[in-house]
């Protein structure tokens, strides 16, 4: 899979995220703090940007623990994929059974090369989870 691939993949859970949590207390609502508004406009920067950076990986791990600690009701919709592909200290929300298969899946990326590879038939193979 390439690194572009693997970026759209990773890019669309965050538009989807984006769009969710858009529909979610306390960013739905009008009174909303400036935290909140914030929370939610780097949320939607993230879900804009057109390719990996530091800052955005940064960003990335910013916003995922944010959504732990601060909005616990939305955490059950973060796709577990973005826990991994932002790393740090998301890695401290994952099991280590969970974090083991997400070695395995990078491995076997990383052995596919460039190769086109069906991310989402690979990981379904690997969490055994046909």
């Amino acid at each position: 899979m390439s690194n572009a691939s693997y970026f759209s993949h990773h890019h669309q859970l965050l538009t989807a995220l984006y769009q969710h949590c858009v529909k979610q207390l306390p960013f739905c609502d009008d009174r909303a703090s400036e935290v909140d508004i914030e929370f939610l406009e780097t949320l939607k920067a993230l879900s804009e940007a057109t390719s990996s950076s530091d800052r955005f990986e940064q960003q990335g791990q910013s916003i995922i623990c944010r959504i732990v600690t601060h909005y616990q009701h939305i955490t059950p919709s973060v796709n577990r994929d973005l826990f991994w592909f932002f790393g740090g200290e998301c890695l401290h929300y994952m099991a280590d059974e969970e974090l083991t298969l997400y070695q395995q899946l990078d491995e076997k990326l990383y052995e596919a090369g460039n190769e086109a590879v069906d991310y989402t038939a690979l990981k379904a193979s690997i969490f055994q989870l046909h």
